[in-house]
């Protein structure tokens, strides 16, 4: 399902929803107010550019292809113009309907390179750019159009195939990287959060710190657990945008990624706090 909403409306609104339900769930428990806030703001503001960059993901996917097709047609005595009727009418997902978006700007009375020029403005991506300015180029010099399409075919297959081959290459970084960012670093955290109040918990039980000292502890105690809850949450954050960047070169699937994360982070860090006051209850 496809909403139309202004840009500016749907930030403030999935703004306004998330701080409205993170609050609710903070009176009840600080690091769930953190993480209904975070994971809303996420998916509320990632998913629609995650969708786009989808849809561009999947028109160059099909590109190479496409090129090819057109090339073929062309090579058999076709016009360009009837070469894309062949590839609008071929089943190349998203880059179908933007040759039919073509075509119909062809039919409204526009030359062939201001179509192209408006294909080119509706899709975000350097590769398809390129390939209309060369075409148009070859279109008014009169340049033998169908070699120069396969030779961009080929080659942008070959980045697609690279681009493959790096995200396999990159798994064992990843799993490393997730690990470390959504299961050791909160156990740590969830560690230290609990040794300070285990400590503070000896100090006044034994007598060592003064009172004064002892009530600026009391004092900064829920300060510093909420910090260090903001903390795993940025790290987590930070986490999934490095495994984006690893894999795709680009953050867009940090948003697919940073909710996973961050709720085996939480997970983890609840956990390990349970597990370590339950390992020193009969200490103190």
């Amino acid at each position: 399902m496809k909403i139309k909403a202004p840009a500016l409306s749907w930030i403030l609104v999935v703004s306004i929803i998330s701080i409205v339900v993170g609050a609710l769930f903070f009176l009840i428990d600080q690091k769930l107010g953190l993480l209904a806030f975070a994971i809303i703001l996420d998916l509320g503001l990632g998913i629609p550019f995650y969708n786009y960059n989808k849809h561009i993901d999947e028109i160059e996917r099909y590109w190479p292809d496409s090129l090819r097709l057109i090339a073929d047609t062309m090579k058999s005595g076709s016009s360009f113009e009837y070469s894309l009727r062949e590839a609008s009418a071929a089943d190349f997902g998203p880059l179908s309907y933007e040759y039919n978006e073509v075509i119909r700007r062809l039919e409204m009375g526009d030359n062939m390179s201001t179509a192209l020029s408006y294909m080119s403005n509706r899709i975000d991506s350097k590769i398809v750019r390129r390939t209309i300015t060369l075409i148009q180029e070859c279109l008014r010099t009169g340049a033998q159009l169908s070699d120069i399409l396969d030779d961009i075919a080929n080659d942008t297959k070959n980045m697609y195939r690279i681009k493959k081959e790096r995200i396999t290459k990159t798994l064992l970084q990843t799993i490393f990287i997730f690990a470390a960012g959504a299961i050791i670093a909160p156990f740590i955290f969830g560690l230290t959060n609990v040794i300070t109040t285990f400590l503070t918990d000896v100090a006044k039980n034994s007598g060592i710190a003064s009172a004064e000292a002892l009530d600026v502890s009391v004092a900064t105690q829920q300060s510093i657990r909420f910090l260090l809850d903001a903390y795993v949450l940025l790290e987590v954050a930070a986490a999934a945008v490095i495994v984006s960047l690893m894999r795709e070169g680009k953050f867009s699937n940090a948003i697919v990624l940073f909710p996973v994360m961050v709720v085996v982070a939480f997970i983890v860090y609840s956990l390990a706090q349970f597990l370590i006051s339950t390992m020193l209850s009969g200490v103190i």
